[in-house]
C-alpha cells in the first residue's frame, strides 16, 4: 500500500487508478499503482515494489494439478475469486481453502448444503468438522452456529437472519458459493455481504457464471473479495470499463479495449477457468427424437396458435409468455384449465420415452421436466422417483440416486441445477425444455464433470413443427426464444 498527499492539481490524474481511497487526509494506492504514480511524477521513479513472495502451501494429494495451482494462488492472495466452469471442482477447491483457516463460513444455495458441501467434506476431508446451520427456526440455526466446528455452512437466507450473531464469531474465512447471488449492487443480500469486508479477513467468491447477464455484475462480487480491485464506487467502475449507448442510455457495452483492461484488472485477484482447458472429459452426444402430435393434442395446439396470432398485438410481453407456457404444456401432453382441472392427452412423446428406456436398459437416467404435473405423472407411470419443490426427503433421494438405488429420477433443472455431481449416470433425457440457457447448461453438467469416464448422452424429445423446435434451436445458440417468437408471430400477423 502506498500512502501519499496529492496536490489538488494532480487529483484528475489519479482518477484513472483503481483501488485508490482517501483516508485520514492522504490518498492510499495499491502496490500495483506504483508505475502509474511514477508516470504522473507523484513518487520517485527509482522506487521499486518488491515482488510478493509466493508460498508453496502443502495441499491435499487428491486435488488435480490445476486445482492445486489455483488454491495456492488464492491462499497467497488471502482473498480471491474462483470463477470456474461447473464440473471443474469448485467445491473441492473451496474445502481445501477452508482447511487452511481455523474457522470458515460457507454460504451456498440450500439445495447443495448436504449433498455437495457436507458429503464432499466427509469424503475428502474427514478430519474437518463441518456443520449444516440450516434450521426451521432462528433458535435451531443458532444452536448449530454455536456448535464447535471448523466449517459452518448455511444458505443466504440463514445468513441474513444470523448476520448480527456471525459478526461476533471471529470467522477467519468466508466463502460465497454461486457468488452471482450478489450480482445486483442494490439487492439486500449484496448489501449484507459487503458489510463483511472489514469483519472477515479472508474472503473467496466461487461461481461458474459470475456475470450471467452483463459483465458489470462482477463489481459487487469483486468488491466483496477485495475493494482495491475496482474501487468502492460502481459508477466510477462503469465509466472506466464500459461505454454508454447514446441511442439507448440504459445500455452499457464494452469495446475490445474495454474488455482487455477489464480482464487484466480481474486477473490480479481472480481466475476464469474453462472446463475444456483443464479437464480431460469424455464427449457429449446429443440425440433429438421427434414425434407427431396426437389428433386431440394437435387440435388444442393449433387453436392456441390461432389465439396467439389473433391477439398478439393486444397482449403485453407477460401475457404472450403465459400463452407460450400453454403451448409447452400441450406439447408435453396435458393442459391445465382455468378451474385447475387437467386434461391429459395420449401423447407420442411417451412412446419415444418408452423406446429410450428400453434402449438404455437398467442404467440410471435423469429425466428433465418443466412441469410438476408431468414429473409426478411420469414417475408414477414408469415406477421412478419424482423430485419436486414439494419433496421433503430430497437429500435422501439424491444420495440414493448417486448410489444407483434409484434408476429413474424425474425432476426440474432448478432443483438439481448447481453443485451436484452424478458421475454414476451417463444419460439425460429432456422430456421438456424451457427458455433458460443457464438451466439447460447446468443440467448437462450434472453428469459431465470431474470423475466421469464415459460418454454422456443427452436425448431431447421434440414435437415436430412445435415450439419445442424453436426453444431447442435457441438454446443451442444461446438465443432468446421468447423475443424471437414474439417478433416472428407478430410479423406474421401483420402480413
Amino acid at each position: 500500500m502506498v500512502s501519499l498527499e496529492i496536490p489538488v492539481e494532480k487529483i484528475p490524474y489519479i482518477r484513472t487508478i483503481e483501488g485508490r481511497k482517501f483516508k485520514n487526509g492522504k490518498w492510499e494506492f495499491p502496490d500495483s499503482a506504483v508505475k502509474k504514480l511514477q508516470e504522473y511524477g507523484l513518487i520517485d521513479s527509482e522506487i521499486e515494489v518488491k515482488e510478493k513472495e509466493i508460498v508453496q502451501f502443502e495441499l491435499s494429494p487428491h486435488l488435480r494439478e490445476y486445482q492445486k495451482k489455483i488454491v495456492n494462488i488464492a491462499l497467497n492472495e488471502g482473498c480471491y475469486g474462483i470463477f470456474a466452469d461447473t464440473g471443474t471442482g469448485k467445491t473441492i477447491m473451496g474445502l481445501e481453502l477452508a482447511k487452511h483457516y481455523e474457522k470458515t463460513l460457507i454460504l451456498c444455495p440450500l439445495s447443495v448444503i448436504e449433498t455437495a458441501w457436507i458429503d464432499d467434506c466427509n469424503e475428502f476431508y474427514p478430519k474437518l468438522n463441518i456443520v449444516n446451520c440450516w434450521g426451521s427456526s432462528k433458535k435451531e440455526r443458532m444452536t448449530f452456529l454455536n456448535s464447535n466446528s471448523d466449517i459452518y455452512v448455511m444458505n443466504y437466507e440463514s445468513f441474513k437472519i444470523l448476520k448480527n450473531d456471525i459478526l461476533k464469531m471471529n470467522f477467519d474465512c468466508m466463502i460465497i458459493d454461486e457468488s452471482q447471488v450478489m450480482k445486483n449492487m442494490t439487492s439486500q443480500i449484496t448489501n449484507e455481504l459487503l458489510q463483511m469486508i472489514d469483519i472477515i479477513p479472508h474472503r473467496f467468491a466461487l461461481s461458474g457464471t459470475p456475470t450471467p447477464n452483463h459483465n458489470s455484475e462482477i463489481f459487487p462480487q469483486m468488491k466483496f473479495v477485495d475493494p482495491e480491485v475496482f474501487g468502492n464506487n460502481f459508477y466510477g467502475f462503469q465509466a472506466r470499463y464500459f461505454h454508454q449507448d447514446m441511442a439507448n442510455p440504459h445500455r452499457w457495452y464494452q469495446t475490445e479495449e474495454d474488455k482487455e483492461a477489464y480482464f487484466n484488472r480481474l486477473r490480479e485477484k481472480s481466475v476464469f477457468l474453462k472446463k475444456e482447458d483443464c479437464v480431460d472429459l469424455p464427449p457429449k452426444v446429443f440425440e433429438v427424437k421427434r414425434f407427431e402430435l396426437g389428433k386431440e393434442q394437435k387440435k388444442y395446439y393449433d387453436d392456441m396458435i390461432r389465439d396467439i396470432q389473433d391477439n398478439i398485438n393486444e397482449w403485453s410481453k407477460f401475457e404472450f409468455t403465459a400463452k407460450l407456457m400453454k403451448l409447452r404444456e400441450i406439447v408435453s401432453g396435458f393442459v391445465i384449465n382455468k378451474d385447475g382441472s387437467i386434461i391429459d392427452f395420449d401423447t407420442n412423446k411417451d412412446k419415444l420415452l418408452d423406446a429410450a428406456f428400453e434402449e438404455i436398459g437398467d442404467k440410471p437416467i435423469i429425466i428433465w421436466c418443466q412441469f410438476q404435473h408431468e414429473i409426478n405423472r411420469l414417475a408414477e407411470k414408469y415406477n421412478g422417483v419424482a423430485l419436486t419443490s414439494q419433496t421433503k426427503d430430497r437429500d435422501s433421494i439424491i444420495r440414493q440416486f448417486k448410489n444407483n438405488e434409484i434408476k429413474l429420477l424425474f425432476t426440474h433443472p432448478k432443483l438439481l441445477g448447481k453443485g451436484l455431481t452424478f458421475v454414476n449416470c451417463t444419460y439425460n433425457i429432456y422430456y421438456s425444455l424451457n427458455f433458460s440457457y443457464e438451466e439447460y447448461r447446468q443440467s448437462q453438467d450434472r453428469i459431465h464433470r470431474i470423475g466421469q469416464d464415459n460418454k454422456c448422452t443427452y436425448i431431447i424429445l421434440q414435437g415436430k413443427n412445435t415450439i419445442d423446435e424453436k426453444i431447442y434451436n435457441c438454446l443451442k445458440r444461446k438465443g432468446n426464444a421468447v423475443d424471437e417468437l414474439y417478433l416472428e408471430m407478430g410479423l406474421k400477423n401483420k402480413t
